[in-house]
């Protein structure tokens, strides 16, 4: 019997595994349709199965999404109410601040000086009269050099010292009160008789008369609410056809500008649209026109419109009209006080028209209503400007919460100064109209900031005196000659000393005073 070795066996392939189990798709019922119908449902189950688990995936990554969100805009409100709480607190610390003030030393009082008294303006020129005499004679006159000997002012203004150059209808003021006159005989020598200007109105006489003005802006207010009311209602006339008067009328005053006759197209339309008004070819609701004037006026024969009312509409634009006018003024002759000349012009056209004036005067009241609420320096108000209730005593506006920056303060001021010297300083002695402001009433602005006393003057009215007067100066002097050379000396020499010190726009005054004595040969000091 023989062996195999043990390589050999190594060498035979092994058996063959025991198959005993076989896969069903060897069945011979593979193909039956109940095998079929188990696939089915069986990959049905397994659909379903995936399909739930991806839909609970995807609402788990809603859930957290969403919760995600929720979290960042709690930060968010967080973050919001903390700036809101940072900025209240900012805020009250800042209305605690401007609560505070600290109280000024008194000004020390002036020391009597013997010999020479304080310079003061008259409130208001007038004319000389025994009674005006006697009231000099009780106070003492400043005596300064006298204008009539030989100086540059002569050649400079053309001013003749013997006899002020006035108008024939203008009333020649004093010239011995606080002028440069050296005695009585020779102001006597200075006199000159005329008659007022008739149907002027007269400059305000108190301060009562003067915050009617206020009274007026008010009701200007009360009829511009009630027009637009009307105009809201259907079938209303006034709707669309105010609407269009008043943007004509602003864009025409907008081009108003200098040169001869380049103001006729503008001026045309201003002047079409209120004889509308007036003439009921656009029926407003009648108003009592006392409410809009300074003095209860009576009617007057011959007056071109004599009745207690006026249609409203006619009044709205007039209100409208001084509204430009006055915007106009800021927007454009701060920065250049020459622009107020073609405006000012335009102004006394218009408020000279015969046909816009009621019971034998002109509506001016309306603008300078404007102008008492804008600049109440012209007034004769005056404030500290560094408190609140001074600011708003001074005229100063505010941009939101905040008061405007000192500088458009000063430029508005400038604008609205050069633009009231270019109203109350027109001359009407080769009219046959009447001037609606004469000039008496920028005498008496002018008296009511120099005469303040020292220790309450403001920069506002510094600015105020410089653009009153800068430009201006020639038309001061033919209207009161000795007179205003005296005035402004007041103005530009004596106001600026009560000035407190290192003050840039008392400094302009002074500088303004050096500039006329060397461009027109003006000595004021």
């Amino acid at each position: 019997m023989s062996r195999s070795s043990p390589a050999r066996k190594s060498q035979q392939p092994p058996s063959s595994p025991e198959r005993n189990f076989r896969h069903s798709f060897l069945f011979d019922t593979r193909n039956d349709e109940l095998s079929h119908l188990d696939a089915l449902a069986a990959a049905q189950a397994e659909h379903e199965r995936v399909r739930e688990a991806a839909v609970r995936v995807f609402e788990m990554h809603e859930l957290k999404e969403e919760s995600e969100r929720i979290r960042q805009q709690q930060e968010r409100e967080q973050e919001r109410l903390k700036a809101e709480a940072e900025l209240a607190e900012k805020e009250r610390k800042l209305q605690e601040l401007r609560a505070k003030s600290i109280p000024k030393p008194a000004p020390p009082e002036p020391k009597p000086e013997p010999v020479k008294a304080t310079p003061s303006l008259p409130a208001k020129p007038v004319e000389q009269t025994a009674e005006l005499h006697s009231q000099t004679q009780q106070k003492p006159v400043v005596k300064q050099e006298p204008v009539s000997s030989p100086s540059p002012l002569t050649n400079g203004f053309g001013l003749n010292t013997a006899k002020p150059a006035q108008p024939a209808a203008q009333p020649p003021p004093v010239s011995n009160l606080a002028s440069p006159v050296a005695n009585n005989t020779q102001s006597k020598s200075q006199q000159v008789v005329s008659q007022p200007t008739p149907k002027a109105p007269e400059p305000p006489k108190s301060s009562e008369s003067t915050e009617q003005y206020v009274k007026i802006h008010q009701e200007l207010k009360k009829l511009r609410a009630s027009l637009q009311a009307e105009a809201k209602v259907p079938g209303s006339p006034l709707k669309g056809t105010m609407g269009t008067y008043r943007r004509e009328i602003r864009v025409s005053i907008g081009q108003l500008t200098s040169g001869r006759g380049a103001n006729n197209p503008s001026i045309k339309k201003i002047t079409t649209a209120l004889l509308d008004a007036l003439q009921q070819k656009v029926p407003s609701t009648p108003v009592e026109v006392n409410k809009f004037v300074v003095n209860v006026r009576e009617p007057v024969e011959g007056a071109a419109n004599n009745g207690a009312t006026l249609p409203a509409l006619f009044i709205y634009l007039v209100n409208i009209c001084a509204k430009g006018i006055i915007n106009q003024f800021i927007s454009e002759c701060g920065a250049n006080p020459k622009a107020a000349d073609p405006i000012g012009v335009f102004t006394a056209h218009v408020f000279s028209m015969p046909e816009f004036q009621w019971r034998g005067a002109s509506l001016i009241d309306i603008l300078i209503a404007k102008f008492r609420i804008a600049c109440p320096v012209l007034f004769g108000l005056s404030g500290n400007d560094k408190t609140e209730r001074g600011r708003v005593a001074l005229g100063w506006r505010k941009d939101g919460p905040s008061w405007i920056t000192e500088q458009s303060h000063n430029d508005r001021m400038a604008g609205l100064a050069a633009g009231y010297a270019a109203v109350s300083l027109r001359d009407f002695s080769r009219s046959s109209k009447a001037n609606p402001y004469p000039p008496a009433h920028y005498w008496t602005a002018l008296a009511g900031i120099v005469n303040c006393p020292a220790g309450h003057t403001s920069n506002t009215q510094y600015v105020v005196v410089r653009y009153m007067i800068d430009g201006h100066e020639q038309r001061f002097l033919n209207f009161y000659g000795n007179a205003a050379v005296a005035a402004l000396r007041l103005a530009l020499v004596e106001f600026p000393k009560k000035a407190p010190g290192n003050s840039p726009a008392a400094g302009s005054l002074q500088a303004l005073a050096e500039v006329l004595k060397s461009t027109s040969g003006l000595i004021l000091a």
